[in-house]
């Protein structure tokens, strides 16, 4: 495995979260839930959050864990007849790997981007507000990615 950059890394993760559903709206740059109109969700956002290295007694590059928040914002409590929990959910299972999303592992039992990274997963407590009342959900889940 090669060293991959940041970029290249983030770039990798977002094109796989942005193609786990229709979404409306993509993007790595942060609007909030009051700047998308309804019917521009659902909107997906891949943010960068912190990193960490740790470097080992070998002589090798540090490894490098980074955490992402995907953000995920639904309308569709605007609708009575539908329920906005299960909107959420069927977006948040088509990335979850225990329900088979798109950071399912592959044959080495990790996600690795396609050979960019030594893992990605959800490690963390996913956040979620369907909306019921506002009409307006909304999901955070955290997202680590192990590179070196």
């Amino acid at each position: 495995m090669t060293t991959a950059t940041r970029e290249q890394v983030a770039t990798a993760l977002f094109n796989l979260l942005v193609g786990s559903s229709q979404f409306l709206t993509t993007s790595r740059r942060f609007l909030s839930d009051d700047q998308i109109a309804s019917a521009q969700k659902p909107a997906i956002f891949l943010l960068d959050d912190d990193e960490q290295h740790t470097r080992g007694k070998q002589l090798v590059p540090a490894v490098r864990e980074t955490n992402f928040e995907c953000l995920m914002f639904i309308s569709a409590g605007l609708d009575p007849n539908t329920v906005p929990g299960t909107t959420l959910n069927n977006l948040i299972d088509a990335i979850d790997p225990v329900s088979g999303g798109v950071l399912k592992p592959g044959i080495n039992g990790r996600q690795t981007l396609g050979g960019l990274v030594t893992d990605c997963y959800i490690e963390g407590k996913i956040i979620k507000a369907p909306g019921d009342i506002s009409g307006l959900g909304a999901a955070r889940i955290p997202i680590k990615v192990i590179f070196m």
